[in-house]
Formats: structure tokens, C-alpha cells, sequence
């Protein structure tokens, strides 16, 4: 079969399994199957595909049409401009969590003495990780209730070589932290999905941890006790950065001067949504 013919089928087949992004999420696992670059799907379309690899490309689609996502079938995912190793026991790092990254490197940019971080809901350790490799001095704790997340976040660490510069801890946030600890700042992409928007949330969605996305009713539990707690692990003039939900800015921002935060900015992501808070102490 001709790889053009390839991309077609899958293409096809995914849309009529209601998929959103049919087209590149065809390519995305063609061209992982075949260990070839994106491009090649558009300038190659003549060249011949064995009937092993066909097998193999399909076999993959047929599982991303049951609504699994991406980056749990090729077990990996872009975040940063780093590639990270992930699977189903780890929410899978987004866009629009990058933002989250690049205003936390904006604070802390110029910081020439050593920073100590704290990452909460650590998961595969991408935010960590991110912000590991772009400062040299600054050394991250990362918290996580799952077993399952900090082992992922530990293959990662090692893989990107910042495996001594990160300690992981299970904890339930704070809980199992050395009391007398103090952070130069906290970062957190907490669950931030209430009950009711759970339920509308898309099938390929819900396939991942649901620890990593519910958080009660209105979605603002982990807020609460983060921001409320935060204040005894923080410096003076440490800040609390979180990302939030789309409709989440004007209640997480309360939380903040509730809590006696100063200097508290809403930053928005490219589409204009409120996407992360800081506050600090």
C-alpha cells in the first residue's frame, strides 16, 4: 500500500469515529509507526508500505478511534520543547500549561544565588523538569498522591538529567513535607475540573487519571488548601503560582487576598482566557 493510501484510510477511519483532529492525529501515528518525519506523509505519498507496517499503522489508529489519546499509544508528549515519557498514569502535559511555566521563569529570571521550588500534583514532572532545565540553580521538590505519577516523573527526571536536582515525595500536598521547610516560590497545576464539568468533559479526556482532573463541586477545593496553607512554606516574598480553569480567575484571585497574598496578577493564554495566578506572601 502506498503511503498516501495509508494516510487516507486513517484519516478517514478516524473521522468517522468522531475524532477531532483526524488528519494530524493520523500523521502523528503514521509517522511514529514508521519512524519518519511529519513531512514526509505530504512530499511521499507514492512510496510503498509494507504490509507488516500497515498492520502495525492500523492497529494504532483503531485504538486511537476507541478515543485513547495520542500520547498514550506513541508514550510521548511535547511540553516546553522537551519530550517527555508518559502513559495513562499521568495526565498528559498541555499547551496552554505552558504559560504556567514561562510567567514562573519570569520571576524568577536573574536569581543568581541558589532557588528551591516546590511543585504540587508533580505528575509526569513536566512543569518541574521544564523549569529545571532553563534554571541551573534552582533545585524543585515534587509532590504527588500517586505512586504511579511519581514513578512516571522519576523516568522522566532521569531521562532529562535533572534526576539530583529534583526530590520526589508522595504526599497529600503539604502533609509529608519537613515542617520546617521554607520555598522560594510554590508551583501548582492542580485538579481544577468541578463535578458537573466532569461530566461533559471528552471520552479521550476521561481516560486520564481522574485524581489529576476532579476536584469537588465547583472545582476550587485544591485551591483553597493550597493557597491557604502555602503561606507557612514560603519565604518572605514568595509567590504561589497555580494555573486555573476558564472561568476560575475572579474566585482563585479572592482565595489569594483572602489569604493576605500581595501583587496578585491573572495572566491570560493565547486565546485570551484566564489561565494562571500568582500571588505572593
Amino acid at each position: 500500500m502506498k503511503l498516501g493510501q495509508l494516510l487516507k484510510i486513517s484519516v478517514d477511519t478516524l473521522k468517522k469515529a468522531g475524532i477531532e483532529a483526524p488528519i494530524t492525529d493520523s500523521q502523528l501515528l503514521i509517522a511514529y509507526t514508521l519512524k519518519i518525519p511529519r513531512w514526509k506523509l505530504i512530499t511521499e505519498k507514492n512510496i510503498e508500505i509494507s504490509d507488516e507496517k500497515v498492520s502495525k499503522v492500523l492497529n494504532l489508529i483503531n485504538l486511537r478511534s476507541k478515543g485513547i489519546p495520542v500520547a498514550y499509544i506513541t508514550k510521548r508528549k511535547e511540553f516546553f520543547g522537551i519530550k517527555f515519557y508518559v502513559d495513562k498514569r499521568v495526565l498528559i502535559p498541555r499547551p496552554e500549561t505552558e504559560i504556567l511555566v514561562e510567567k514562573v521563569l519570569e520571576k524568577l529570571k536573574d536569581r543568581d544565588r541558589k532557588i528551591v521550588g516546590l511543585d504540587i500534583g508533580v505528575g509526569s514532572g513536566a512543569i518541574s523538569i521544564a523549569l529545571l532545565k532553563n534554571i541551573s540553580n534552582l533545585f524543585m521538590y515534587g509532590v504527588d498522591i500517586s505512586e504511579d505519577a511519581l514513578k512516571v516523573a522519576k523516568i522522566n527526571a532521569k531521562l532529562k538529567f535533572v534526576n539530583d536536582r529534583l526530590k520526589l515525595l508522595k504526599s497529600n500536598l503539604f502533609s509529608n513535607l519537613e515542617k520546617n521547610i521554607k520555598f522560594d516560590f510554590i508551583v501548582s497545576n492542580p485538579p481544577y475540573i468541578s463535578r458537573e464539568d466532569y461530566i461533559n468533559l471528552k471520552i479521550e479526556v476521561k481516560m486520564e487519571p481522574k485524581v489529576a482532573l476532579l476536584s469537588g463541586k465547583k472545582g476550587l477545593a485544591f485551591y483553597e488548601r493550597i493557597i491557604s496553607i502555602s503561606p507557612k512554606y514560603l519565604k518572605n516574598n514568595g509567590f504561589v503560582a497555580v494555573e486555573i480553569g476558564y472561568n476560575q480567575g475572579k474566585d482563585v484571585k479572592n482565595l489569594f487576598i483572602e489569604n493576605k497574598f500581595k501583587n496578585i496578577e491573572i495572566y491570560k493564554d493565547l486565546n485570551g482566557i484566564d489561565r494562571v495566578v500568582i500571588g505572593y506572601k
